[in-house]
């Protein structure tokens, strides 16, 4: 291959490297999605897993949403939790919810029922599911739910 080849391929290198970077920077949204029609937002969504040696695991799970309209409301207001009683602990930390001024309110633990998971009741082999169930304290539009659980 001639040198004029070769340096005629490394400009048309060069150029479609250059459109590419350009379309791209083109296609870049310059403001944030508007999620207020969405019937809630997940902020925060974390998990932290950690592995013994002696196979056993603990799971941290976080969130954080924000309620925006009644259907939201209808959706986060009783939260379900399921777990394995045969081979888990589930704990519950905190539920909580975070008003527009800044008020703040606790679900407290009456509000928290064990029960057994639907499936136990067509599949009685499964009877080691359970599911816990929390009512939600004064959850509403524009409010923040956060909570933290721990399955072990």
């Amino acid at each position: 291959m001639g040198t004029g080849t070769r340096s005629s391929i490394l400009t048309l290198v060069a150029l479609a490297v250059g459109c590419l970077t350009c379309s791209g920077a083109a296609q870049k949204p310059t403001t944030s999605p508007d999620y207020s029609k969405e019937a809630a937002v997940v902020e925060t969504y974390r998990t932290t897993v950690a592995f013994q040696n002696d196979g056993t695991s603990s799971r941290d799970l976080t969130l954080r949403i924000r309620i925006n309209s009644d259907a939201g409301i209808q959706q986060y207001s009783v939260l379900i939790f399921p777990y394995a009683s045969a081979t888990e602990k589930f704990q519950i930390d905190y539920v909580r919810v975070i008003h527009h001024g800044g008020a703040v309110v606790e679900t407290p633990p009456e509000s928290i029922q064990d029960e057994s998971s639907a499936i136990t009741r067509q599949a009685p082999e499964y009877s080691d599911y359970r599911e816990k169930h929390v009512a939600v304290k004064g959850l509403g539009p524009g409010d923040v739910l956060e909570y933290h659980v721990h399955y072990e």
